[in-house]
């Protein structure tokens, strides 16, 4: 979210999506909608946990040969102070990146550079990871459109970058948005309404907050604390169906703040 590419080429594989990963790609769409993007065949849907349970957050191509090979969308989210992506704060994305990915010795920052996602400037940082004897990629493209930041991630093998890198750019070059998040007006339902849309929205922060916390601590404690509250939304999801109350959002929000 080396790889083994140089940045140079990158750009050109971000501008020319349409090598031989394209030309066999498959399409990626959300459970609820709200976004889409092209991955290679090759690839099969990613759970939330390990045993394949949860909600599909994105795709994989991990196996004992290939190693942890994914990769994921995340959004809509608050972008905090950063209101847009230029040069001038690429700087400041990369060091609250920093901050938040590299929190181990073994966690360090390669290389960092301006690119385009979602039509808009993003900031494409990649973080490399040793273990033991393998170094793993973190690779992470930025951006904030329309008030909210989004951001993909894609995790590979060092040695396994010329092989996957690519699935990345092709992710990262034909993702857009739909339903949720796709506005460009930022309308927020009136205070106090649920709709289906908003539940969607309550239950994506559940999912957001979730990932974020296992990203920076895997502990079987952590594991437990973030399936507790991610099999609670699920369970407010279904007792609502298409007609959400009031009471349903509020319970996901309690969910939220038990997480923040």
């Amino acid at each position: 979210m080396s790889f083994v590419i140089r940045i140079a080429l990158l750009a050109l594989a971000l501008a020319t999506p349409t090598g031989s990963f394209a030309q066999d790609a498959q399409t990626f769409e959300p459970a609820d909608g709200s976004y889409s993007f092209q991955y290679p065949h090759g690839f099969t849907l990613s759970h939330m946990f390990a045993d394949g349970t949860g909600d599909v957050t994105g795709v994989t191509a991990s196996s004992m040969e290939n190693g942890d090979v994914i990769i994921s969308f995340l959004g809509p989210r608050d972008p905090g102070d950063i209101v847009d992506v230029t040069e001038e704060n690429h700087q400041a994305i990369v060091d609250e990146f920093t901050k938040a990915i590299a929190v181990l010795p073994s966690i360090k920052l390669k290389s960092s550079a301006m690119t385009t996602m979602l039509g808009q400037p993003a900031v494409d940082m990649v973080f490399t990871n040793k273990r033991f004897k393998s170094v793993a990629i973190n690779r992470y493209v930025f951006t904030v459109r329309d008030g909210k930041a989004y951001n993909f991630e894609c995790i590979y093998r060092e040695d396994k970058a010329e092989q996957f890198a690519p699935a990345c750019d092709l992710a990262v070059s034909t993702v857009s948005l739909r339903g949720i998040g796709a506005s460009s007006t930022g309308d927020v339902p009136a205070a106090g309404a649920c709709t289906e849309l908003e539940l969607n929205r309550r239950t994506g922060e559940v999912a957001e907050l979730t990932s974020s916390m296992l990203m920076k601590d895997q502990s079987p404690a952590m594991i437990a604390r973030v399936k507790a509250a991610h099999d609670a939304a699920m369970t407010i999801d279904a007792r609502a169906g298409s007609m959400p109350s009031e009471q349903d959002c509020k319970d996901v929000d309690a969910i939220i703040e038990t997480l923040e």
